[in-house]
Formats: C-alpha cells, sequence, structure tokens
C-alpha cells in the first residue's frame, strides 16, 4: 500500500493518503502537498508548532494542510519532518520542522489552496484514508 498517491483534476491535483492511524494520514498527506508543491525539505531546521480545533477530521485535514502551506509561504521554507501527534474528533496537534528556501526554487507545482472539493476522510480496509484536492 503506497503512504500517499496523486490524483489528477482538470484544474486541481488530489492526494490520497493511507495509513494504519488518523495521525499518519495527516503525515502522509503533508508529505503529498510537499512533494507536489516541490518543498519538501530535510528534517532539520526550525520545529514549529501547530495546534488547530475543528468540528471534524475532514474540516480539521483541510485546516492543518492550509496551515503548513501557509507557514511554507510566510516564511519562505522548505517543509522537513511532519509529526502529528493527536487527531481527535475536535483538533489537531503536531509540528513541522521548517528549513530556510535560501536561494534554492521550489521544484513543483505551485498550490494556490487547499479545498473541501470531494475532500473525505475515513476508515477503510483496517486502517484510514483521506482525500483532498489542492487548487493549482
Amino acid at each position: 500500500m503506497t503512504p500517499f498517491e496523486v490524483l489528477e483534476h482538470t484544474a486541481d491535483v488530489g492526494v490520497r493518503a493511507t495509513a494504519g492511524t488518523l495521525e499518519g494520514v495527516f503525515v502522509e498527506a503533508t508529505r503529498g502537498l510537499a512533494e507536489i508543491a516541490g518543498i519538501a525539505g530535510d528534517e532539520r531546521g526550525e520545529r514549529v508548532g501547530l495546534e488547530l480545533s475543528g468540528e471534524d477530521p475532514a474540516g480539521l485535514l483541510v485546516d492543518w494542510l492550509s496551515e503548513v502551506l501557509w507557514l511554507h509561504d510566510s516564511r519562505d521554507a522548505f517543509v522537513g519532518r511532519i509529526e502529528v501527534d493527536e487527531v481527535s474528533p475536535h483538533g489537531v496537534r503536531g509540528s513541522v520542522t521548517l528549513t530556510p528556501r535560501g536561494d534554492r526554487a521550489a521544484q513543483g507545482t505551485q498550490v494556490k489552496a487547499v479545498t473541501y472539493h470531494r475532500l473525505h476522510v475515513g476508515r477503510e480496509n483496517g486502517g484510514w484514508t483521506a482525500e483532498v484536492y489542492l487548487d493549482v
């Protein structure tokens, strides 16, 4: 089973993430976002904690990925280590490691936003699966 898969769409690109836990799905979806945007960095750098609240796991995933995208944009940084410590029905807590971009260019597709289009997070085959689309 592949941890994440890129899904093609007319105006967007999607990520299908799978893992044994809900926290693992958030990690894999974040890796998918970083891969698509070309912003995957190494594990050294500044660790930035994230704690978000929401109404359900799917909405929390959109908020989490949006926050990671915002951190990349606002700090002009690559995303390295991704840790999701807990996903509860009403919140997510974890961290990402940011590495300054410097003179390196992102080698991917510019992601404008994380969308709710065809958004899905749920149990499947004894694990968890998420599908989320990115506006590019």
